[in-house]
């Protein structure tokens, strides 16, 4: 089974963080990143469901965000204290 299809199981059975994923495998979060972009196709007609980010000392919650990797920093409190999105598919 490929990291790949090893990612989609793991979805399909809870909700993951990129990081919380990358740790898992071992493996960097860019290899992880590269991963990610081609699940929502092999996924198809499911989809992939997202939790979006938060900064956890102001609450600001990044909902709007297209990118996949984390935000460095909070766009109102400047703060660099951010949860990750984490995914699942539903």
């Amino acid at each position: 089974m490929t990291r790949r299809q090893e990612i989609i199981e793991m979805l399909e059975m809870g909700e993951w963080s990129l990081e919380h994923l990358a740790n898992h495998f071992k493996t960097t979060l860019k290899e992880i990143i590269l991963d990610f972009e081609h699940i929502p196709k092999s996924i198809r007609p499911r989809r992939l469901k997202i939790t979006p980010a938060y900064c956890k000392k102001c609450g600001f919650l990044f909902r709007d965000r297209t990118r996949i990797n984390k935000p460095s920093k909070c766009p109102d409190c400047k703060s660099e204290w951010i949860e990750p999105a984490k995914y699942r598919i539903a």
